[in-house]
This record gives structure tokens, sequence and C-alpha cells, in this order.
């Protein structure tokens, strides 16, 4: 081989000249055929060793290297006149400007980001961003320093999460006349349709972002064409003004249509005639009362796996079923609950705790299967025919209305939310000995100041409270505020029960709470635009505008109706102005000319 003008295999050391290249070539051709006249090969010891066989033979043709010299003169020119710029550059730089960065003509390059790493449990970008602004605003629920040790302080960690995330009365009621909506558009159109409820919504173990679970029996849906039933569906959920987009599942297990509500964002499924889902609300219901710590573990448990997005089968997560009955066995398979040595209500952080463990680094789900009936018991997958020879990982969970049905095998991401389980018990270990150490410095006296609520928080490390959810519940408020759904029911607004009195300061609170939010609900963006209706509008306005910039109280009956304060760009607040040219307007809206009749609330 030629390298650098020396063949490594013959030994030959004469290098190619730059002015005879033909001398060079002749010298190789020489050695090629062992003329006498050219360099031997050296031999590095006496040991006889076998002649490398030569790839070149006598009669074949041979190509010798040379070098292209013109495209060397070319790139040693350009070089030196690189150079003499970079001179001429240095000449001709100021004195306060020598040992600056030098700027160079190419585009500058985007700064790269810090490597993270991809296997951090999350799934996308949103995840990690909730995850980043998560607060536990329930920890200021707690009493802390009567806490006596570590389990008693997660247990009341537990029990104020649960108050806190437990639906409240607004937001049931809400949910109640989204569904009473959806059923009056359906059976208007539908004359043989009921519409039930099931899943979350009719045990109370849903989340404030949890979807509505709707089923709607009929007899002439039955002989139909499900996916023209269920456009018909999706057509009349439009038309009745609840929703106006809506998506329809034809092609899924149990087909389905979806859409998300106008008024309070909620999101809502509806199946047709699919008939196991009412039974199993009452089975639950009974284990509701049965075991009282159920709900609170769900609760946790549901919130957990919620922002993960491992809460969905589709994409291989655990269902909200699947999770319940999860959680039934844990309780019920407790050997310390079953032999009656614990109040399991009363210890629900370490339960918490004990869940994560045994699903996360002791449960067999190669082998081992999940039932409810008889008190709880493991069966074996292999016996009832449940194991699969390729997925034997899989959970098997017992279909307690069915039992020959497995509810949880299309979870195949089981693997996944198994690590995230171990994960979080080794997180939760390591925060409550953090916190027994500062349990121990405070009895000693050797705490320095007192520790922030959420410093002492256990919980907070493995679960948390996004902002979303905070917008959400503090929309669901508005509509249930600003009477849209009642109104569009027919029944009376709850404002309307209240004294004058309440019903101004609820207005004032409601204001301050406006101003100070940042975030503003759409519903009200549409009920009380600032705009100035146009001139035309305002000659023969009706009853039917929406856009005008006033709002009205419970005082509408008594003729007072409070209009909005107009705020000038200087911040000076004016009143408004009533002209010749829209008094009409104005009187066709009931409001007069009085002074009390448009005063400002403060």
């Amino acid at each position: 081989m030629l390298n650098g003008g020396r063949y490594d295999g013959l030994g030959v050391e004469e290098p190619a000249s730059a002015t005879s290249p033909s001398k060079a070539v002749k010298a190789l051709q020489e050695a090629l055929r062992g003329s006498p006249t050219s360099a031997r090969p050296r031999r590095s010891s006496p040991t006889t060793e076998p002649k490398p066989k030569n790839t070149f033979e006598r009669g074949e043709d041979f190509i010798p290297f040379s070098l292209d010299f013109d495209e060397e003169d070319g790139a040693n020119r350009r070089k030196g006149k690189e150079r003499e710029r970079e001179r001429e550059r240095e000449e001709h730089v100021r004195e306060w400007d020598r040992g600056k960065r030098k700027v160079t003509d190419s585009p500058g390059k985007k700064r790269k980001v810090d490597e993270r790493d991809i296997d951090d449990g999350y799934a996308n970008k949103k995840q990690r961003v909730d995850a980043a602004c998560r607060r536990a605003p329930w920890v200021y629920d707690v009493d802390w320093e009567s806490c006596n040790n570590v389990a008693e302080m997660l247990h009341r960690e537990v029990e104020a999460f649960n108050r806190y995330i437990t639906p409240t009365p607004v937001e049931d009621e809400v949910r109640g006349m989204v569904i009473a909506i959806v059923s009056n558009a359906i059976t208007k159109q539908f004359p043989d349709a009921k519409v039930h409820p099931f899943g979350s919504y009719e045990t109370k173990l849903y989340l404030p972002l949890g979807d509505i679970d709707l089923v709607v029996h009929s007899d002439s849906m039955a002989y139909s064409n499900k996916v023209t039933v269920l456009h018909a569906l999706a057509n009349t959920m439009k038309r009745s003004g609840v929703t106006d987009k809506v998506s329809i599942i034809a092609k899924a297990k149990v087909p389905i249509i979806k859409f998300v509500t106008t008024h309070g964002r909620l999101s809502v499924d509806v199946s047709v005639n699919q008939v196991n889902g009412v039974p199993v609300v009452k089975m639950i219901q009974h284990f509701l009362k049965a075991l009282p710590a159920l709900k609170p573990l769900v609760m946790i448990i549901k919130t957990f796996m919620h922002q993960r997005s491992m809460n969905e089968v589709f994409t291989g997560g655990l269902g909200s079923y699947s999770l319940v009955c999860m959680v039934i066995s844990f309780l019920q398979m407790h050997p310390k609950i079953r032999r009656g040595e614990i109040d399991p209500s009363q210890n629900l952080g370490v339960l918490v705790m004990e869940f994560f463990e045994l699903y996360g680094c002791y449960f067999n789900y190669h082998e081992v299967g999940i039932s409810l009936r008889d008190g709880g018991t493991y069966f074996s997958k292999a016996k009832r025919g449940w194991l699969k020879p390729n997925q034997s990982q899989l959970l098997s969970i017992e279909d307690p209305a069915d039992p020959s049905n497995d509810i949880s095998k299309g979870s195949y991401g089981i693997n996944r939310v198994r690590t995230t389980l171990a994960g979080a018990h080794g997180i939760m270990t390591a925060a409550a000995y953090l916190r027994a150490g500062m349990l121990s410095a405070r009895r000693g006296g050797r705490a320095v100041r007192p520790h922030d609520p959420e410093e002492m928080s256990i919980l907070s490390s493995v679960l948390g409270v996004t902002q979303e959810t905070v917008n959400h519940r503090k929309q669901v408020q508005d509509v249930f505020d600003s009477g849209v759904l009642h109104r569009m029911l027919g029944v009376s607004s709850p404002e309307n029960h209240g004294s004058r009195s309440r019903s101004r300061s609820r207005s004032r609170s409601r204001s301050r709470t406006q101003s100070a939010s940042p975030v503003s609900s759409p519903v009200e963006e549409r009920a009380v635009d600032k705009r100035e209706p146009p001139r035309k509008r305002r000659r023969t306005g009706t009853s039917q505008d929406v856009h005008t910039a006033y709002f009205t109280t419970d005082e509408e009956e008594e003729g007072v109706i409070y209009v909005e304060r107009s705020v000038s760009p200087k911040g000076r607040s004016r009143r408004p102005a009533f002209s010749g040219r829209n008094r009409s307007y104005w009187l066709s809206k009931g409001a007069g000319e009085s002074e009390d009749e448009y005063e400002l609330t403060p």
C-alpha cells in the first residue's frame, strides 16, 4: 500500500517527487517485478515468514497514484489570502476592542439546551410543565404542630387532600344540570330513549377534570345502524346548544360520541345500549359503604395516575374501574385489616404507601389474578386460562359483574405503571425519613425556624394540584353563578332566591375576584361584552341582544339594573352617557334615566 510515498508491504522508501513523478512510478514498478536494482524487503527477524502474496501481477493494468498539484497550489493561495485579511483586521482593531471575541461571518449556532433524561416518567412536555407548577393547597388545612409521628402526619394529610379534591356541591349540581340538558335534548329527538349516568359521576369518585359517562337505552336505536345513530346523536347535541363540536368514535370496542360542553368545559362521553355499566355502580356504592377507607385511597391513586397520563386504557394505562377494584382487593387482602389489628380509616397514610409498595414491588403479575368475590381472593391465571405466553406480565382482574371478563386485559403498559408505583413508594419513603428528622429536631429544641406547611408535606412529593385544575374549578363556579344552565333548563337561578343585600355583596365579591384573577371565564366574556352596540342596533334593540355592556342581578325584578363601570385610559371612571339618540335603546332594555337606576356599584 502506498502511504505517503512509502509502500509498506515491500519496504520501499522512495518519496514521490513533485518535479518528476515518473521516477517514483518506475521505482515502484521495478519493486513489484522484483528487480535487483530495487530495494529488497527488510526482514525483522531471522525466522522465516511467509512472503505476502503480490496483489499485482505482470501484464495487468496499473493505475499510478499522483497528486493534483493545481488544487494544492490553489488551497495554499486561499490560506495565504486569509492570513493577510486577518493581519489587516488586527491592524485596524481599536485599542478598546482588542481581546474581545471575534465576530465571524458564519451564521450563529443555536444554543443547545441541557440534556434531560428521557425516562423521567413523563410522556410529553405538558406533563413536565404541570409537574413543575404543581402546588399543595391542602397542606394549609393540616395541624402539623400536633402531629407526634410521621404516620399521623401522612394520615392527616391524606384526609386533607380528600376534603380538597372531593367534588363540591356546586360542581356536582353543574354536572347534574349538564346531564339534564343532554337528556332533554336526546329524549326530545328520540321519545323512547332513556339517558342514565354511570361511572365515576354516580359513585362521586370523579376528579375536577374528570369526564361524564352517559348511556342511552333505546329500542329504536338497537335496530338501527350504529354509525347512523351516533351521527344522529351528534347532530342533536349540536342543535341543542350544549356543544359546538362532537367527535364520533365508531370503530372502538364501545362506540361513543365525545364532546366538551360550551358552558363549563366538561367532557362528556355518550354510548348507546351498554347495559353493563349501571349494575357496576350499585356494587361500588356497596363497597364504599362497607369500606370507609376506600374513597380517600381511590381519589389519591386516581390523581396520581391522571397526572402521569396512565388513566386511559387505550394508552396502556389503568381505567377507573380497574383502579377501584385494585384498591378494594388491597383492603380485602391486607393481613392486619383481616385480623382486625388496625382501623383502616385511621391509618390512611400507611395504607397509601403500602398500596404503592404492593403493586409496585411485590405483586406477582405473571401468575396471579385478582378477584373480589368471597371477601377477596387471588387466583391462578394459568388455571383460569388467562395466562398469555407472550404477555404474561399483564394484570388480570376478574369483573365482579361478569366473572368471565378480564377488565384489565387491555392495559398493555402495565410494566410502566408498575415502575411508576415503585418509584412513588421510594420517593415517599425518603420524604417520610426526612420529616421524621424534622419532628425529632423539633422535639429536641433544635429547630431553627418554624417549617413551611408545604415543606412538611409528604404527599406533595409525588402528586399535586395543577393550575389547570384551579382554573377549571373557578370556571365551573362562574357558570353556576351566571345561571346560564338554569336558564337552559327553565329553572330559577339560585341568585333569585337570595335577598337584595346578599346578592349585592355577592356581585361585589365576584367583581373583585374577576379583577384579581388572571383567568377570565369564556362564559362571562360572551355574556358581558364591553363593545358598544352599533348605531342601527341601538335604535331597534331587542331583548335578544346579549352583547351589551351591562349585567343584571337579583334586583332586576325590583327595577334596578347595575351597569358596568367604564374606565378611561387614564384610570378615571366615568358614568355611562345617556343621550337623546340612544334613549330609546336603553328604555327598551328597561333602564331609565333616573340617577339611582344606573348608579355604579363601588
